[in-house]
């Protein structure tokens, strides 16, 4: 065996020996505000008709246990309830993003943290320190290669998740390093997703994080039995990139350098909008030019999107599905449609992707007049760039351009927008006590003994 060590080594030597006290406290503050914002959005979820659909699967097949399941009284064996927990956390695809490495982070990393910390009793701090572990390596695993799972046809956040979720699981259950390299070599048999449900609007991407967070605990597991995983898993002849990107060259370095001395979950971007992160800057340029005088949605001629070809298979294709959603996640993904819905409703919100909402002829009249044009030189995936112009029938052209999605680190929602995206959302499905009762937990969580606080107040 060589002795320079592989990714997956520096991985799990970094893991076991990072401690609170090595965070810096801006880091810890983004941790917890990326927690607030996936439990809040977990919570909505809770309300759809999707989270009992995986409650009672997982129910039948995981069985009663101590996993708490945001939204709900009922308690799973941990790997179960990680697993809805995660498909509550990305199933309206309301959270997080690192733009670059096009991953959603939080939505594996936590219920996995949730899980784990359940089962091992571990202490709010470590906690903590085991989600900025997860959402860095979530991130850095994606940065490896910008954008080139999608084109794949990959989902980033399972793949890319799983790998994170078991650091996080592994990392609480106390597991030795080569154990955790075992770990690591064992979800990278584990790590999926497709990205095929933009053909037909269905609900597969739903369980990705939810099959991410799952299988880091079930890995841990494993190797905290012994079982042996591959060392190279990452930079093997077989192994994750070399399978995924079908051999492609990938930038394996921004894996692990500068490893705890640049924090790129600090880059990690929020959503105001409930849907693809690709659409959020055009959705911004509709509503800019939405109160212009003679905007109507009648007074609308065309529509012209520029945005950079390796998104238009994500948010463009194919256009008939994007011109009459048939689904929620037909919508969700839908340039024309969550341009068209700004225009014409004045917001994009949860309630803009009811059967009843993408059936409104009013919105899709519009988003028949929506073109979405390729623009080679937009700065996609550094960032998700929106370019919109607007011809009216008076024969007046207007433009807006937004170059940096709202919501990321270069353009951030303020701590009240934060706020108050946490508070609608939970209000979907609990009542404004137990609200305050989560937040005072989720502000405590540093400084407490354990999750005991925190996942008694997520419960519904």
């Amino acid at each position: 065996m060589s002795d320079e060590r592989s990714v997956s080594e520096a991985l799990a030597a970094f893991a076991t020996g990072l401690q609170r006290a090595d965070l810096p406290e801006a880091v810890v503050a983004a941790a917890q505000r990326h927690l607030l914002d996936v439990i809040g959005v977990a919570l909505a979820s809770a309300a759809e008709p999707f989270a009992d659909m995986a409650l009672r699967a997982a129910s039948a097949l995981g069985g009663r246990g101590e996993g708490s399941v945001i939204g709900s009284a009922e308690r799973l064996a941990p790997a179960w309830s990680a697993l809805v927990n995660g498909a509550l956390a990305h199933g309206l695809d309301y959270d997080d993003t690192h733009e670059e490495g096009v991953v959603h982070v939080s939505c594996s990393v936590a219920p996995a943290a949730l899980a784990a910390a359940e089962m091992s009793g571990a202490a709010g701090a470590r906690v903590l320190t085991a989600l900025v572990l997860g959402m860095e390596t979530a991130v850095r695993l994606g940065c490896a290669a910008p954008g080139r799972f999608h084109d794949r046809g990959f989902h980033p956040t399972g793949v890319c998740g799983a790998f994170a979720a078991t650091l996080v699981a592994g990392g609480l259950s106390g597991l030795p390093t080569a154990r955790l390299v075992d770990a690591l070599g064992l979800s990278g048999s584990m790590a999926s997703g497709l990205m095929e449900f933009l053909t037909d609007g269905t609900w597969s991407k739903r369980v990705h994080a939810g099959w991410a967070a799952h299988s880091g605990l079930v890995a841990a597991r494993l190797a905290a039995e012994g079982f042996l995983g591959p060392r190279a898993v990452l930079e093997g002849r077989f192994g994750f990139y070399r399978s995924h990107l079908a051999g492609e060259e990938v930038d394996l370095g921004a894996v692990t350098r500068d490893l705890g001395r640049r924090w790129r979950m600090l880059e990690i971007a929020l959503k105001p909008y409930p849907a693809c992160h690709m659409t959020h800057a055009f959705i911004d340029c509709a509503a800019a030019l939405r109160d212009a005088p003679g905007v109507a949605p009648d007074a609308i001629a065309a529509i012209e999107c520029f945005i950079h070809p390796r998104e238009m298979p994500i948010v463009c294709e194919p256009r008939p599905s994007k011109l009459t959603p048939q689904t929620d996640y037909d919508a969700k993904f839908s340039l024309p449609y969550t341009v068209a819905c700004m225009l014409v409703r004045g917001h994009v919100d949860l309630d803009d992707f009811t059967a009843a909402a993408i059936g409104d002829p009013a919105v899709l009249a519009l988003a028949r007049r929506v073109e979405c044009l390729p623009d080679p030189q937009a700065d996609y995936p550094r960032t998700f760039p929106g370019r919109l112009r607007m011809r009216l029938r008076d024969g007046r052209v207007l433009e807006h351009d937004e170059p940096v999605n709202r919501g990321s680190a270069d353009q951030p929602l303020s701590d009240a927008d934060v706020l108050a995206k946490f508070r609608r959302n939970a209000a979907r499905v609990l009542p404004a006590s137990r609200i305050d009762a989560l937040l005072a937990a989720l502000e405590r969580l540093d400084a407490a003994p354990n999750v005991h606080e925190l996942a008694a107040a997520v419960r519904g």
